[in-house]
């Protein structure tokens, strides 16, 4: 039994269905995917929030057919506004053009010793990303930068996540080109769900669940019960705590617009970022210079995003999108606002990952390593502990 159709949920499921267990998946919604979805508004696809693949994930690998995504990837690199301009900082390995500029603006010969020192220093499990990146010594314009930049991947303007977990997102980076899947992040849950689909039960919120003998009872809002040698629980951090009876784990937010345009605001593919005092956008970009299909023919869509208790309204957001591409009066139209309340596991330094003590009962999801990667790595694991525990049922 899999409790919820994430991208946890469906690893496991997938994997468990694949190794002859006769799986059924509950799933509170009427959809598959979790927290990866896509609204399409107006002919235009609108991730619910700024989300992005990485095929340089291991688990991606192993677990999507990266081909049929037809993955677009991004610039390797960001857009920097500050107040002398707009500088783009780019992968000079898949952007040479970009080399002059990037040797004669923000970054130092200094600044590539403290990025070394930031990777030996990002081990210390004990150090938050944000005290590794004060101690490895980088120069002032590039340490705004770094610190923009991962304040939108990890979801918190303080980072306070766990080094070591920085570290490997940097490594996964380094590894791969973030990417977009021509038909919206939704993509990836339903080729996940594909083989598997025809054992979703949609409209099945899961309550409770109850020990009987050796095997195992969920209770159902609707006041539905079924039975389980073993149970996956991969609901959500929190729907998952409280099934398993442990504290919520607490969560980062993000607030994303979606503005539509049909006058493109910049041709560029990078991720752009504000580090001016008092911008409150983390990042914006022009979504549309990347995956076209994300746009009708002759516009173009652009996403603002910004984490935490930002303060911003639509139009503030709109103009500061704007600004931070150099744009003014923007005709941009706002599609849809997604206030994801809980986006992101906080990943601090101590903080224990969600689990179970229930023999038979394994959770999954991403709380260990807040990512794509984290929740596919965790339902596979969780696959693997049923695997573990019927092969001890069979040789008791």
């Amino acid at each position: 039994m899999i409790i919820g159709a994430g991208l946890a949920g469906l690893r496991a499921a997938g994997l468990l269905a694949g190794h002859g267990h006769d799986v059924t998946v509950l799933e509170a919604s009427g959809r598959v995917g979790g927290r990866v979805d896509t609204d399409v508004v107006d002919g235009f696809r609108c991730d619910r929030g700024f989300q992005l693949l990485n095929p340089g994930y291991p688990e991606a690998r192993r677990a999507l057919d990266l081909a049929a995504l037809d993955l677009h990837a991004w610039g390797r690199g960001v857009a920097v506004r500050d107040a002398a301009g707009l500088e783009v900082l780019a992968d000079p390995s898949r952007h040479p053009a970009r080399l002059l500029g990037l040797l004669r603006g923000t970054i130092s010969m200094a600044d590539l010793k403290a990025a070394y020192l930031w990777t030996q220093l990002s081990r210390d499990g004990t150090r938050t990303l944000k005290s590794s990146i004060d101690a490895a010594g980088f120069s002032a314009p590039l340490r705004r930068v770094i610190e923009r930049f991962f304040e939108g991947v990890v979801g918190d303007r303080n980072l306070q996540v766990s080094a070591p977990f920085a570290r490997q997102l940097a490594w996964y980076f380094a590894k791969g080109s973030p990417s977009l899947p021509s038909q919206g992040m939704t993509a990836i849950a339903h080729q996940l769900a594909e083989p598997v689909m025809h054992r979703v039960r949609f409209e099945h919120r899961a309550t409770s669940l109850e020990r009987d003998g050796a095997r195992w009872v969920v209770h159902t809002e609707a006041g539905t019960t079924h039975d389980a040698d073993a149970v996956v629980v991969a609901a959500g951090p929190r729907a998952s705590a409280t099934l398993v009876g442990q504290e919520a784990p607490p969560m980062h937010s993000l607030t994303t617009w979606w503005f539509a345009t049909r006058r493109r605001p910049s041709d560029l593919t990078f991720l752009h970022v504000d580090v001016r005092d008092g911008a409150a956008l983390t990042n914006a970009s022009v979504v549309s210079n990347v995956c076209p299909s994300y746009a009708p023919a002759g516009q173009h869509l652009v996403q603002a995003t910004a984490a935490g208790d930002h303060g911003l309204d639509d139009d503030a957001a709109r103009h500061q999108a704007a600004d931070m591409m150099r744009v003014a009066d923007p005709d941009w139209r706002l599609l849809v606002r997604h206030d994801i309340h809980d986006a992101l596991p906080v990943i601090a330094p101590g903080e224990t990952p969600l689990s179970s003590s229930l023999l038979g009962v394994v959770v999954a999801g991403d709380t260990a390593e807040a990512s794509i990667q984290g929740a596919m790595a965790s339902g596979a694991a969780a696959a693997r502990a049923v695997d573990a525990g019927r092969a001890g049922r069979d040789h008791a």
